[in-house]
């Protein structure tokens, strides 16, 4: 369970806006309200997610691709039949993440050819996230990226994979799920570390590559001819 912490709105130091749900504010002390104190929170909330356990389905506002909002992205359905890699990032318009980011876009097309999709959650509004990404990367901003960035104001999402941080914005973390929904891989990072995106391309292919000698393996053991029984043998 997350650290007890009672969240207060402070307008006056946070955000200038009277609505901080719908503002598209960037500052971390931009709270939804409908976010749910962890130690208020249903039990389900408060069960993290960790390797080898089962990912956690949510539905939430997301920026797609093509530049569209989705009110109600529903995550399991995105990734169905696919490996997944969620990440986890501190917010819009920071030093460190837009360079993450992009990074993760470049690998996008070489991570769809090996059956694996990408999704970013911060708890940045979809107007935020809209502005970042209409802007190019030399004024701060990521770009046309290739991949859904997800809106979790709630703090919700980050919550249940145990990422929210003291200050109320998500850890920078990343969870590598497999075709069924299982957590095969987490790393959490220091808030001013970048990630490795070569590393994180070297454990999609090490587990693939895992998962594929698995596969034929217990398909030789369901259907065994003659000569493959006599070599488990030799």
């Amino acid at each position: 369970m997350q650290n007890a912490q009672i969240w207060k709105y402070d307008y006056a130091s946070r955000c200038d806006c009277s609505d901080d749900d719908n503002c598209g504010c960037t500052s971390p002390g931009n709270m939804a309200r409908s976010f749910v104190r962890a130690d208020l929170a249903p039990a389900t909330i408060c069960n993290n997610v960790s390797v080898g356990s089962r990912a956690l389905n949510f539905s939430a506002p997301a920026v797609l691709a093509d530049g569209t909002v989705s009110e109600s992205f529903n995550f399991f359905d995105y990734i169905a039949g696919n490996y997944a890699l969620l990440i986890f990032y501190a917010a819009d318009f920071s030093a460190v993440c837009p360079k993450e980011i992009t990074a993760f876009d470049q690998a996008c097309e070489t991570l769809h050819g090996r059956g694996v999709k990408i999704a970013a959650v911060s708890v940045d509004s979809v107007s935020a996230h809209s502005a970042w990404r209409k802007l190019p990367f030399e004024n701060g901003g990521i770009g046309q990226i290739n991949f859904p960035l997800i809106s979790d104001l709630s703090k919700e999402i980050s919550t249940k994979y145990g990422v929210l941080r003291a200050d109320g914005m998500a850890q920078r973390a990343t969870f590598l799920i497999d075709k069924n929904y299982t957590v095969r891989y987490q790393a959490v990072y220091d808030r001013k570390m970048e990630r490795n995106v070569e590393e994180t391309m070297r454990v999609v292919d090490k587990l693939i590559a895992l998962d594929e000698a698995e596969c034929r393996g217990l398909e030789c053991l369901v259907r065994p001819n003659k000569s493959e029984v006599s070599a488990q043998f030799l």
